[in-house]
């Protein structure tokens, strides 16, 4: 393995969200050491997140990921989809739970933010 870096980011497309990441990333010293997918929806498409995740591994040696979905997402339908954003952070939060358990299973030696 020639290339190798820290992490791999799988984020949403939105537009909204790319200062953020990029300052997220530089407070945690991965700004260069890291794979970034964006992705519509975040990790609503899962076996397209697992398939990132697996790439990532076997060509740079990633040691974790990290997932981030958002409110708002049209990919999910917007605000609008949900009752209440109670609901909507909800529905977030246990789609991140789902990914990040899914792969945990595939890929046990790595480390999941989200």
């Amino acid at each position: 393995m020639t290339h190798t870096c820290q992490a791999l980011i799988i984020h949403c497309i939105d537009f909204r969200l790319q200062r953020p990441i990029k300052k997220y990333l530089g407070d945690q010293m991965l700004l260069g050491n890291c794979d970034i997918v964006s992705i519509a929806g975040g990790v609503k498409n899962l076996d397209f997140v697992l398939e990132q995740v697996a790439i990532s591994k076997r060509l740079h040696d990633i040691k974790q990921v990290i997932l981030v979905n958002h409110t708002d997402c049209g990919a999910y339908g917007g605000r609008r989809a949900f009752p209440s954003e109670r609901n909507e952070l909800k529905y977030y939060e246990d789609e991140l739970r789902k990914a990040k358990k899914e792969i945990l299973k595939n890929f046990p030696e790595l480390e999941i933010k989200t």
